[in-house]
């Protein structure tokens, strides 16, 4: 085979049945935690080798799903969350890939956004100054801190921080 453009009809559609095949086999065998962040998709390759190695020295399982054409990543960390220490280590492998990946000159989200998962990853990317330009755009639109609360920005990121969430927020 000589790329994807070569492939016919036939090899799609086997592809497609072992990507369900193995998207079942994920959920009726695993928990798994979708790590997602974005790359240059040229360092696709060496990026998806450090995955790997993230994985095994936190001893958790990974299989990787990814949009080869625009760097998207959504590595799957495969835990069984009855096993004690199991969250933890996937919580520790996933705080490694977002930092290798923005070391690597990625970025938080290509597609999903930010929310709470990587919220607290904000400072490795964004600098005070940065983050507190962000919010002042976010005040502009949400005075009262009623959409999405404590989420996207990390705290300390502004003066004043929320403490509380406020009554009736969108949570």
């Amino acid at each position: 085979m000589t790329g994807w453009a070569t492939l016919s009809a036939a090899d799609w559609a086997t592809i497609a049945s072992l990507a369900t095949a193995a998207g079942t086999l994920v959920l009726a065998v695993a928990t798994f935690a979708s790590v997602r962040t974005s790359n240059r998709s040229a360092r696709l390759a060496e990026i998806l080798g450090r995955v790997y190695e993230i994985a095994d020295r936190h001893g958790v399982g990974v299989m990787n799903v990814f949009h080869a054409g625009d760097g998207n990543l959504h590595p799957l960390f495969l835990f069984d969350r009855r096993r004690p220490g199991e969250m933890e280590r996937v919580k520790q492998a996933g705080d490694e890939l977002i930092a290798m990946c923005i070391a690597a000159g990625g970025v938080l989200s290509g597609e999903h956004g930010i929310g709470l998962e990587k919220r607290d990853h904000m400072p490795l990317l964004f600098g005070p100054a940065d983050l507190q330009a962000q919010d002042a755009v976010r005040q502009a639109f949400d005075p009262v801190r009623l959409f999405n609360p404590d989420k996207v920005l990390p705290s300390g990121s502004r003066c004043g921080d929320l403490q509380s969430v406020p009554a009736g927020a969108w949570v």
